[in-house]
């Protein structure tokens, strides 16, 4: 008993964000290389802060402004991201995998190798977007603005895309099950003739 208590009382200290950090994020608006996991960074304006390569993995940024951020090699996973602004901003590399980011913003955001993987990005506005080589396994792209948007070399059969608006959305080496084929036709999204349709 004493052995789980213990075991118990580390893992939620390995969890815990640095305070320090969370200081630094809160007063200088960016913190490079970060321990902020399951850190409070809700309703802030962070626009333009450099948060690479930091952990912010399961922290509440709902609501927050990240305009023109730098989120590349981060991990995000499990993070709370609802209603946030990314826009044109990088998140090049970065985890996202159950991000929960329903109705974000990530209009011009560069999502280039990053792992999208169990992401709710339902309702999210995404026009222009790079999702060139992301892992998209199980991602939630329903009601989403992915207009003019980029997926290049990605395997999208698992996705979600109902309802969601592909205007001018480019596909190219992208594999596709055939409805999202239909429904990207239908939206008239740009695909090339390397798209696999299954």
């Amino acid at each position: 008993m004493r052995k789980a208590l213990l075991a118990l009382l580390v893992g939620v200290s390995l969890s815990a964000y640095d305070a320090a950090h969370l200081k630094k994020a809160l007063e200088e608006k960016e913190c490079i290389g970060c321990d902020l996991r399951g850190a409070n960074l809700s309703q802030n304006d962070f626009s333009g802060g450099d948060f690479h390569g930091s952990d912010l993995s399961g922290a509440d940024l709902h609501e927050s402004l990240f305009e023109m951020g730098d989120f590349s090699d981060c991990n995000l996973s499990g993070a709370n991201a609802q209603k946030a602004l990314f826009w044109k901003g990088t998140m090049r590399g970065a985890d996202l995998t159950r991000i929960r980011a329903k109705g974000a913003n990530f209009k011009g955001t560069h999502l280039e190798q990053s792992n999208l993987s169990h992401a709710d990005l339902r309702s999210t506005k995404s026009w222009k977007a790079n999702f060139s080589d992301a892992i998209l396994h199980k991602t939630d792209f329903t009601d989403a603005e992915l207009g003019d948007a980029k997926f290049i070399r990605n395997d999208l059969r698992s996705v979600k895309m109902k309802n969601s608006l592909l205007w001018q959305t480019r596909f190219s080496d992208v594999i596709m099950n055939k409805v999202q084929c239909a429904h990207a036709k239908k939206e008239e999204a740009l695909l090339d003739p390397n798209v696999s349709c299954r």
